[in-house]
């Protein structure tokens, strides 16, 4: 039987692959009708458009997306949601923003932003886009952090170093690493975790494992606990791409390690609002972890943060990164 279908061209994939990137609005005249009634008080008072993307609706294999709006303005990040012909506002004060995730697998990114709103309500917005625009987005992430950053003298060229032992053991997280720094930063602390697997079944010889913890990579700087980690593997996939979270340490209101009872630790960063990190690494990073606990004590004397070491037994819940 013939099919009636039209089978695509070239030209129209290319088109519909070019419709899901996230395009920099550079004029008023540019925002798209659906978010004028935004900019409008901005434009009559005479006021520059403030950095503004258009990240489009995106459909991955996994997840699907509506069309978002961001910018940036004064102090705040204004996240807009399109609905039909309307749209709902978030905004995000840079001082209420716990945590930003930016995740680049393959063609699929995205980067999600919580904190607590201009209502002091907490709230999470993730903004999807295909990857090959990520660029556009790099502006907003480095202005959310560097709001939790004192000046002071460029050191990155000397502080990229700080990963060069990771050569030989991890290529692609010593580069995941020097690229998550700004320039103003110094690294105090790091802590390489490889994958943590343990066996399930042995048949006809051969063991089989699953994954308990994906690769990562812990990163105190004076302004910031920076993770880094791998996806979880789906079955027989290689990885591509990461995870990459920026915590301001004024923002961890408690950080603890525990040993489970399978004998690894966890490291739990507990956030004011915006729920609880947490973290495997193996019984032999033991040491290296309670240095990172002793750093953070170093670096935040004051109220606002607990900081604790107990190795008391709990129960191993299955653990790798989780919000």
């Amino acid at each position: 039987m013939q099919s009636s279908g039209r089978v695509p061209t070239m030209g129209t994939i290319a088109e519909r692959t070019k419709s899901s990137w996230a395009r920099r609005i550079a004029s008023y005249a540019a925002v798209p009708p659906v978010y004028q009634a935004f900019f409008e008080p901005l434009q009559a008072g005479g006021q520059d458009l403030p950095y503004t993307v258009l990240a489009p609706s995106f459909e991955g294999f996994l997840h699907r997306a509506t069309e978002k709006l961001v910018c940036v303005l004064g102090q705040e990040v204004h996240i807009l949601e399109r609905s039909g012909n309307t749209f709902e506002a978030h905004c995000f004060p840079l001082a209420g923003i716990g945590y930003v995730e930016v995740r680049t697998v393959l063609l699929d990114s995205h980067i999600k932003i919580c904190g607590v709103t201009e209502q002091g309500a907490p709230a999470c917005c993730t903004l999807r886009f295909n990857s090959i625009t990520d660029y556009l987005f790099r502006p907003i992430v480095e202005r959310i952090r560097l709001a939790t950053v004192d000046a002071r003298d460029e050191t990155q060229g000397a502080e990229r170093e700080a990963f060069g032992h990771l050569v030989r053991v991890n290529y692609k997280f010593m580069n995941y690493a020097r690229h998550s720094l700004l320039s103003r930063e110094k690294v105090i602390h790091s802590i390489l975790q490889p994958e943590i697997r343990e066996s399930v079944l042995t048949v006809l010889g051969r063991t089989y494992h699953r994954t308990i913890s994906p690769t990562h990579m812990i990163i105190l700087v004076d302004g910031e606990l920076i993770t880094i980690r791998e996806e979880r593997r789906r079955s027989g996939e290689d990885r591509y791409g990461g995870v990459w979270t920026y915590i301001p340490l004024v923002k961890i209101a408690a950080l603890s390690v525990s040993e489970q009872s399978s004998g690894l630790l966890g490291l739990s960063i507990q956030l004011p609002e915006s729920g609880c990190l947490d973290y495997l690494f193996q019984a032999s990073a033991r040491r290296e972890v309670e240095q990172l606990l002793d750093c953070v004590r170093g670096l935040t004397a004051g109220p606002h943060l607990t900081v604790a070491g107990s190795m008391a037994a709990t129960t191993n819940g299955d653990l790798s990164v989780s919000a």
